[in-house]
């Protein structure tokens, strides 16, 4: 259960993150809302690997010895970040937050699958209930446009 709260948590502080780093990049520029972002969390990391007594892991030899595709993940993080900045000004945070949670979905069910070996047809569907459900919603909004017209 509080694996479930936890990732309600994530969630809404995903959302949060995504539209305060919208208004940085509306602010100050894409690319610099980005660093701004991850220079911050870079900060934040730091701290935090101090505190919990593991500063010996920012030695340069033991960075050295991480396989590069664990790096991986920063530059999926940053190409992520520069994205959202750039794209959700041009939605909302409505449907920007449905297409991430999607893309999220969809890319769960691939690495589930290669790395797990997991597949399930009910995963599928339910990625494909909530991109159904994205696109009515924009279809909608297209259509109360029209009649406003």
């Amino acid at each position: 259960m509080i694996y479930l709260v936890v990732a309600l948590i994530i969630g809404a502080a995903n959302c949060v993150n995504r539209m305060v780093n919208v208004k940085a990049g509306q602010v100050f520029g894409t690319a610099n809302g980005a660093l701004i972002n991850y220079l911050e969390a870079t900060v934040l990391a730091i701290a935090l690997v101090f505190i919990t007594g593991k500063g010996a892991e920012l030695a340069p030899a033991h960075l050295a010895s991480v396989p590069l595709w664990v790096y991986l993940g920063g530059v999926a993080g940053l190409l992520a970040m520069v994205l959202i900045i750039a794209a959700t000004p041009r939605t909302n945070a409505f449907i920007s937050a449905v297409l991430t949670l999607a893309g999220n979905l969809g890319m769960s069910l691939v690495l589930d699958y290669l790395f797990y070996e997991m597949f399930s047809w009910k995963r599928v569907i339910g990625v494909c209930l909530v991109l159904t459900g994205a696109a009515w919603i924009e279809w909608q909004k297209s259509e109360h446009a029209k009649k406003q017209k």
